[in-house]
């Protein structure tokens, strides 16, 4: 069947799950489109609109959301409703904490003038997290963990993020955690959430001082977002966060 060439596009922010094994695609909202990953059932996928003149997959239907990467699923193998019969929204939260308590120092999108020079044109592209102990204000360097279960696609080390950790997520998104002392998990490596992954600590020439340094975005990120795909992680965290101004 042949594919549109253009399509209706429908703003509608929220979250589905799957409920059978689900394909991700790129490029077109159909099973020609770029095969980019495959998720479970059970899976929570957010999407920011839909359109409905898809692929009309098995004679069913032909209604795909597409998620904010710019990457679509077909509607026949998910749910809009959550297991307690519930609307889902876009913005839940789904996030632990990467560490025992959440102090932000800068919030996302702060001191543009500053991270247009590292490649983030609208600003700061994550939140920073003081880890100064509670108990020992000379102890800066603190456990970090998974805020989602998922695989360790890098654990390494560069100029500007010092050593650091990015977790691909099941639900299409990945976050990255940097400037850590120490690494505690090795690439390919399965984590669950709230597992151990390093100790914070203030390594990389971006880091200014001791500090965690987290970023949330789509595996599928759109590159021309400002913020180098990422998207504020804020909305998404389960426990309170304290911010200092």
């Amino acid at each position: 069947m042949p594919t549109p060439k253009s399509y209706t596009f429908v703003p509608s922010k929220g979250v589905a799950y799957v409920t059978g094994d689900l394909i991700i695609r790129g490029r077109l909202p159909s099973v020609d489109g770029d095969a980019l990953t495959t998720v479970a059932p059970g899976t929570a996928l957010s999407y920011i609109g839909y359109i409905t003149e898809g692929y009309n997959v098995g004679g069913k239907n032909a209604l795909w959301y597409v998620r904010e990467g710019g990457d679509f699923f077909w509607s026949g193998n998910v749910t809009t409703k959550k297991p307690d019969g519930s609307s889902a929204l876009l913005e839940e939260k789904i996030l632990h904490s990467p560490l025992a308590h959440l102090l932000c120092t800068q919030r996302f999108g702060e001191r543009p003038e500053v991270y247009k020079n590292y490649g983030s044109p609208k600003g700061h592209n994550g939140m920073d997290f003081r880890t100064r102990a509670a108990t020992n204000w000379n102890n800066w360097k603190q456990d970090v963990y998974a805020a989602l279960a998922g695989t360790v696609s890098e654990a390494t080390e560069n100029q500007w993020n010092g050593t650091y950790v990015r977790l691909v997520h099941d639900n299409g998104y990945e976050s990255v955690y940097l400037h850590l002392s120490l690494l505690s998990v090795k690439k390919g490596q399965k984590v669950k959430a709230a597992t151990k992954i390093g100790v914070s600590g203030n390594s990389g020439g971006a880091s200014e001082a001791p500090h965690l340094h987290f970023g949330y975005r789509p595996v599928a990120y759109d590159k021309n977002n400002g913020y180098m795909g990422y998207v504020d992680p804020a909305p998404y965290f389960m426990d309170e966060i304290q911010y200092l101004t």
